[in-house]
């Protein structure tokens, strides 16, 4: 891992994922999000997801999963909560980020350096899940399945509304949620909340209206 973890314990236990990530050579992505996030600044701010601190109060204390992490304001967010936290993101150089901005907080996160094409979710495993602004519905299925019973999935991701919303967010559509589709992955749970809707942002470089969708599910299977 790029970054020590204090615990010599927590080094051990964490160190063999990130260095298998970072002893082969950096695809394309990982190149493109290392440069994205290699300067002092935080790219989309060190507040949370305003949609995650609406729904806290709803969610139990517990373990959190932070898929797409980035800089870590979500994951260190949850900290503060009192979630004990993984964030795993394909950029080392952002989860670094998040270490500092947990420190600065005087929170601790645990990092993993991971595609989450390849991650293991595990089972069972996790209190909430936090999805934002990465759309991959292959995930869905995993996300739930590391759910504990009773566990939440939070997901907050640009509609194929955003590109005539505003200038900022992906224009490819494969990037961006169809209204209702999201539905269709999580008819067997109990969904919480949905919107489909247009909201002011103010999340770094994200500035302004985005069309956004936002869901919370729960697992209720045992």
């Amino acid at each position: 891992m790029r970054a020590a973890i204090c615990l010599f314990g927590l080094f051990l236990l964490w160190q063999p994922v990130a260095l298998l990530a970072e002893m082969g050579p950096l695809s394309p992505s990982q190149k493109r999000w290392d440069k994205r996030y290699s300067g002092e600044h935080y790219v989309y701010g060190t507040a949370p997801v305003t949609f995650l601190k609406e729904q806290i109060n709803k969610i139990p204390r517990g373990k959190a999963l932070c898929l797409a992490a980035g800089e870590g304001r979500n994951a260190v967010y949850l900290a503060q909560q009192g979630f004990e936290v993984v964030a795993v993101d394909i950029s080392a150089k952002g989860l670094e980020k998040g270490r500092k901005l947990a420190r600065k907080r005087g929170v601790e996160i645990k990092t993993v350096v991971a595609d989450l094409q390849k991650y293991d979710l595990g089972r069972a495993q996790y209190d909430l899940i936090t999805d934002f602004y990465y759309y991959d519905p292959a995930l869905f299925k995993r996300i739930m399945t590391a759910l504990k019973p009773g566990g939440f999935f939070i997901f907050q991701n640009f509609s194929i509304d955003q590109p005539d919303t505003n200038r900022f967010g992906p224009r490819n559509p494969a990037y961006l949620v169809r209204p209702n589709e999201i539905l269709n992955y999580f008819a067997q749970y109990r969904i919480r909340y949905y919107e489909d809707t247009v909201i002011d942002l103010d999340e770094g470089m994200h500035r302004g209206h985005g069309a956004v969708i936002r869901l919370l599910v729960e697992n209720l299977k045992p």
